[in-house]
């Protein structure tokens, strides 16, 4: 379970680079969707991975706060930009 989250979880950090590399950032309505809505379901899936006793506590918190902070640091680079 946890080889398919990080998986997942590699999916989503491609995509908020993707993002990133085509300066649709946070500005950019669209971006801010999709970030919120896999990061939600994502989250979603890890807690239920945690909650059946598949992968751990720790594990759970770390991979949602390293896709967190990659997402921060799209935000703060953008700040940067402007």
């Amino acid at each position: 379970m946890l080889k398919i989250l990080q998986a997942d979880s590699e999916k989503i950090r491609v995509l908020l680079d993707k993002q990133r590399n085509l300066l649709c950032l946070s500005q950019c309505p669209a971006f801010e969707e999709v970030a919120d809505t896999q990061l939600f379901g994502f989250s979603k899936e890890v807690h239920l991975a945690e909650r059946c006793g598949l992968i751990t506590l720790n594990e759970a918190q770390q991979m949602i706060q390293d896709l967190e902070h990659l997402l921060s640091s799209i935000y703060v680079s953008v700040g940067e930009d402007e």
